[in-house]
């Protein structure tokens, strides 16, 4: 298993890996674009992660991390019937706003304004909330604030959808500037000050004025301005949808509504969201889907502890430092003048399952790291397109991937044997390091020509002396214990089992590359799981293989259920949990000791949740020894933050109290950043707690438990 994320992993043996992208579960399949605002406005884990044109959703979270610590928030709501869809929206989605808010400041609290059009039964405009008036020393009495859930809640299902006037334009600058002047603002330091509006519509032009509907302009937008400046409060809008009925009329106006909610946004320090753009609409939507979860606060990561565990690592020199890094790129085994060819990655060929099983090799060598077959994928066709290729491909591969080495070389087939030739070009010198041609025979089968290529490249690089940087790393297999001499084993000893093992791995590890669902990834799922199957027919025995088609359906669960499907995607979960059974029973056969206690960890987690127990075998796997690879010491850091945050059940679990500390969160996220800083668990710690790179440090401090659901499912 990997990093646990809800996608699984790659080529080292792991499981279950959800990472929030793309993973969600039916709690509103179709959720109104104002609901899936304020479902998703003030959260790191469900904003939208693309700027589409004018899309300011991750700003939101951007403006509120500045605020100060204690924060007053007005809601200015239209409440004509055109705003109907968009009203329940926000009744639906009040209480996650709410929760998501409190988890930034500890002190929130809010008022509503609900403006309507002349002739409305319960007039131009209403305070639904019942807050105590609070008597001023000229006579006036404005309305308090309240921080009371239950108050608020009360007061939105009171608002009643009217009819108003002949006209679309409504009594938006009425309804701001009731909310700046008659409600009871703090002048406090520490406080911020926000109104937020939710309107379709624009106010009536400036000086219009009707005698007989008594419609016209009440409050100029400059005055409007002026007061928010001089009270110290931020204007926001979200320009909502109108009903179909009134879409014309809609249209006809937009463009003034987006002026005027635009100039108080921009003249006030707010922010403007505007929903009549359909590629925002429709990621805010998709945003919304997104699985809601449980969070663990873990209090503040910073540049210095990072820094500290990196001073550490290098003065102790261990497996993660720096300078023991190993980084390596393997390409398919095709010469460089086809390696840019139609199908030269093509996991059915002989030349790219070579290289996933050298991989396969590579990535147990104590500290090193080895690029993805589709970042060499993609990064080879992009220098096809700028008329990079030939021999210049490889100081130019090596320069963008950020490699040390690159590995490639040629395969000729024949009558069921193979000749591989293989070479290891240096970055540092822009030079070939070395290389070997191995062939199989009938003393040497198929399935062992790739362990004594491997074997034969380790050999050479100590005895040749030109790399001590890489013989230093290649001599600790020798020094290993018996165990871990099976390391440069091969991967099955089936022959019919080896092509679909290694075509089922490279098409899952190019699955995972796509978000959950896709139309790119799904297909290639689907294929992986259909060459696994046969290579688990052909060597039933085999615990990786069990592993990878543990991933598979695992992974096909989530693309299910991002479909709504959910009883099918249930169905790959328990095909998920039978695997993970499998590879257990059979996990002695496993040619890796590290390969063995993950699944051992694995299962102790999710089948028998043992969850003390499982935390044990990952410390040992977290350890930086030289039997455990860089990318077991990685995930083992990550199912640690998990554990101790709470998540995978544990929280609900009568061992909760000694397992869950913030502080081993923070120790373990601290590692990954320091010592990982470019692996997708990294990327997926910064976003989700919004690291801010100019003050070196997290500006949320809640951690998600992402897996809790998914978790009960696998038993």
């Amino acid at each position: 298993m990997c990093a646990l994320r809800l996608r699984w992993c790659r080529f080292s043996f792991l499981l279950f890996v959800a990472f929030g992208q793309g993973v969600t579960f039916a709690q509103n399949a179709n959720p109104d674009s104002t609901e899936a605002v304020l479902e998703t406005i003030f959260s790191p884990r469900r904003a939208p992660r693309a700027r589409t044109m004018g899309l300011v959703q991750r700003s939101f979270l951007d403006l509120l991390e500045v605020t100060r610590p204690k924060l007053e928030m007005a809601l200015v709501i239209d409440g004509t019937e055109s705003m109907g869809a968009a009203i329940v929206g926000i009744r639906h989605a009040l209480r996650q706003m709410v929760e998501d808010l409190q988890r930034y400041k500890a002190d929130v609290s809010f008022q509503i304004v609900v403006f309507r059009d002349e002739g409305a039964q319960s007039g131009v405009a209403s305070f639904p909330l019942h807050t105590p008036r609070i008597a001023q020393q000229d006579g006036t009495q404005l309305r308090s604030f309240t921080s009371d859930p239950e108050v608020l809640r009360e007061g939105v299902e009171q608002i009643q959808i009217e009819s108003g006037a002949p006209y679309f334009p409504e009594l938006i600058d009425l309804g701001i500037h009731r909310a700046l002047t008659e409600l009871n603002w703090s002048r406090a330091a520490d406080v911020s000050r926000w109104i937020l509006v939710f309107g379709d519509a624009p106010p009536f032009d400036e000086g219009f004025m009707e005698a007989g509907s008594r419609a016209r302009r009440r409050i100029a937008t400059q005055q409007l301005i002026s007061t928010a400046k001089r009270l110290d409060i931020r204007i926001s809008s979200v320009l909502c949808n109108s009903r179909d009925e009134d879409l014309v009329s809609y249209r006809g106006v937009l463009t003034k509504t987006q002026q005027f909610m635009n100039r108080l946004a921009t003249d006030t320090g707010g922010l403007m969201l505007d929903l009549s753009y359909a590629d925002i609409r429709n990621a805010i939507e998709d945003a919304a889907r997104i699985q809601r979860v449980r969070y663990r606060q873990i209090g503040k990561l910073t540049q210095e502890s990072i820094a500290a565990a990196r001073k550490q690592a290098r003065e102790q020199q261990t497996s993660v430092a720096e300078q023991r890094r190993i980084r390596l790129a393997v390409l398919p085994h095709v010469l460089l003048a086809d390696l840019q060819s139609a199908g030269a990655f093509d996991p059915a060929r002989t030349e790219v399952q070579i290289a996933a099983e050298l991989r396969h090799h590579w990535r147990a060598v104590p500290g090193a790291e080895l690029a993805s077959s589709l970042a060499v994928e993609r990064q080879v066709m992009r220098f096809k397109s700028q008329g990079i290729r030939g021999e210049d491909l490889l100081p130019a591969l090596a320069t963008a991937l950020r490699v040390d080495y690159l590995v490639w070389g040629s395969v000729l087939e024949k009558d069921g044997r193979l000749q591989i030739q293989s070479v290891i070009y240096q970055q540092a010198t822009g030079q070939e390091l070395l290389r070997h041609t191995v062939g199989s025979s009938g003393q040497l089968p198929v399935v062992e020509v790739m362990s004594r290529l491997m074997n034969r490249l380790v050999e050479k690089v100590i005895e040749s002396g030109a790399d001590p940087r890489l013989a230093a790393a290649l001599e600790l297999i020798g020094a290993g214990s018996l165990a871990e001499h099976r390391l440069l084993q091969p991967v099955t000893d089936a022959v019919d089992a080896r092509a679909p093992l290694l075509k089922g791995f490279e098409l899952l590890e190019k699955a995972l590359a796509y978000p959950v669902g896709s139309a790119e990834g799904t297909p290639l799922l689907r294929q992986s799981r259909r060459e696994l199957e046969l290579a688990q027919r052909a060597d039933q025995q085999n615990p990786l293989v069990a592993l990878l088609l543990a991933n598979v359906a695992f992974n096909e669960g989530q693309a299910l259920l991002r479909r709504g499907q959910e009883d099918t995607a249930r169905v790959h979960w328990e095909r998920s949990s039978r695997w993970l059974k499998s590879a257990f029973a059979r996990r002695a056969q496993a040619r890796f000791s590290y390969l063995r206690l993950e699944i051992e960890a694995d299962y102790a987690l999710l089948i028998k949740k043992d969850f003390a127990g499982a935390a044990s075998i990952y410390e040992r796997l977290a350890e930086t020894r030289m039997e455990n690879p860089l990318h077991t010491t990685l995930r083992a850091h990550w199912m640690l933050a998990g554990i101790h945050s709470g998540d995978w059940g544990v929280a609900h679990a009568p061992a909760a109290a000694t397992l869950i500390d913030g502080a081993q969160v923070r120790y373990h996220l601290t590692q990954i950043l320091a010592h990982f800083e470019e692996s997708s668990e990294a990327d997926f710690i910064r976003r989700q707690l919004r690291w801010d790179d100019r003050n070196g440090e997290n500006r949320f401090e809640h951690f998600p438990q992402i897996h809790d659901a998914v978790a009960e499912q696998i038993r």
